[in-house]
Order: C-alpha cells, then sequence, then structure tokens
C-alpha cells in the first residue's frame, strides 16, 4: 500500500494512501453527539460515506445516534473509550480502555470495530501493541486536519480542507465533544462546514468513501 504511512515498532500509521482515482476518506472524532445526525443527514443527501471514530463513553451515552451511523451504512471505528492520551498510560491501562471501547461500540452498533485513531493521534509502541491485542489494527491518523474544533466559523474550515485535500487523503474532522471541552463548546461550526464541503468535493470530482474503502 502506498501514500503516506509508518511503522511503529512492526505496528502501521496510516496517514494517506496514493489511489488513482478521485477517492478520498472524510472522518469524524469524539462522537456520537447531538451534532452527529445532522452530519448524517448531509451525508445522506450527497450519497456520501465516512468513517466514524467513536468513543466509547458517548457511544453508552447515545447508543442510538452510534446505532444511526451503522444503520446508515457509515464506517464505525475505535477512537478509545475516553479522550485521554494513551500514550501516556501504562499498557495495562490502555488495553483496559480499548476493550470497554470495543464492547460498548460492539453492543450499540452490532459491530466490532477493525480500526483505530488514538485521541490527539498520539501513538507509541504501548498504544499500538495494545490496539492490535484488541483487533484494532492498522492506526489511522490524517493528513488534513483543519482544527474544525477549534475554529469560529465554517468558511475558515472549507477552506483550509480543500486547500489540503488530494486524491487518497484522510480528513479528520470533530463531530462530538470530548471531556474537558476541549476547544469551542459545540460542534454547530463543523455541522456547517461539512454541509459546504460534501457538494464542492464532490463537484470537483473526488469520491467520499470510508477509511475501509480506501484502503482495499
Amino acid at each position: 500500500m502506498r501514500g503516506l504511512r509508518r511503522r511503529l515498532l512492526g505496528y502501521e500509521l496510516i496517514y494517506r494512501r496514493d489511489v488513482p482515482d478521485g477517492r478520498v476518506a472524510l472522518t469524524f472524532d469524539d462522537g456520537p453527539s447531538e451534532w452527529t445526525p445532522p452530519i448524517l443527514d448531509v451525508l445522506a443527501e450527497h450519497r456520501a460515506q465516512a468513517t466514524f471514530f467513536l468513543l466509547g463513553e458517548h457511544v453508552q451515552q447515545l447508543p442510538e445516534i452510534a446505532a444511526h451511523i451503522a444503520r446508515e451504512g457509515h464506517e464505525v471505528a475505535c477512537h478509545g473509550f475516553d479522550h485521554v492520551d494513551l500514550a501516556e498510560l501504562p499498557a495495562q491501562s490502555i488495553r483496559e480502555r480499548l476493550t470497554r471501547a470495543q464492547e460498548a461500540i460492539s453492543s450499540a452498533t452490532g459491530v466490532q470495530p477493525r480500526l483505530f485513531r488514538p485521541p490527539y493521534a498520539t501513538s507509541s509502541a504501548r498504544v499500538a501493541r495494545a490496539a492490535a491485542a484488541v483487533s484494532l489494527a492498522p492506526t489511522i491518523l490524517r493528513d488534513v486536519d483543519p482544527a474544525d474544533w477549534r475554529a469560529e466559523d465554517a468558511e475558515s474550515v472549507t477552506s483550509l480542507v480543500l486547500a489540503g485535500v488530494r486524491a487518497g487523503s484522510i480528513v479528520c474532522l470533530h463531530d462530538g465533544v470530548p471531556g474537558g471541552n476541549r476547544g469551542t463548546p459545540d460542534r454547530t461550526v463543523t455541522v456547517a462546514a461539512v454541509a459546504r464541503l460534501v457538494p464542492e468535493l464532490q463537484a470537483r470530482c473526488f469520491d467520499l468513501v470510508t477509511v475501509s474503502d480506501l484502503l482495499a
């Protein structure tokens, strides 16, 4: 598989894949939340697919929205249980958190995630080993990150994505707010940006697919 990728003691970290066509993967972190359904509506309207990296604790709070993501045919992936930096934790604690996340997501959606993105996109040998031990591999990072979680307007998010995206890109957006209220207090900017981005990307002949479809 060609593209931007690295190995961490034998474990694969994927940022982007080189593809011969216009496939691009839209991804969403930190959900599910109350802002997830309007994003799903935009994706459905334009027949676009995406990958949602879910937090286990949010899935437990909003299992019906997590199930809605799966029913719409989007890819369900793991973002950990809570939004702590796993790279700072001992191996056993990492594995326990990932196991709890997998159980919560599987219970709500009927899907066992295969792909993983660590909170803060930080990894380590311990994180990579723990993820692989619970059948989460490879680790998916991103090559386009407009920092929508702290943006004040949809225009800036849209402009940053359109300036950076290319065939094979993995775009990171956020449909939820992790504990600690990092960044802006809600995701209304992201919802507005997605409403702009999806039709504009398609107008530029990009095909919006899941990460697994991009890597296939």
